[in-house]
């Protein structure tokens, strides 16, 4: 039988994903003209590589747990 998860850690992911989303508007709105194209991809890869941590950090306990 498989565990499900607690709905506070879905729910964390959930919200860190729209949070991200909002984040990356507002970028894209108020600051990518001030940077090159190259400079606006990598603030792209670095936002994904930080939101992939925090859902990582927040997975990988409940992972370890629950094999």
């Amino acid at each position: 039988m498989e565990k499900k998860p607690e709905a506070k850690r879905v729910y964390a992911t959930i919200i860190i994903g729209f949070m991200w989303l909002l984040a990356l508007g507002l970028w894209l709105f108020f600051y990518a003209e001030n940077f090159s194209i190259i400079q606006n991809i990598a603030a792209f890869i670095i936002s994904i590589v930080i939101i992939g941590a925090l859902c990582v950090a927040l997975w990988v306990p409940w992972a370890m747990k629950n094999g």
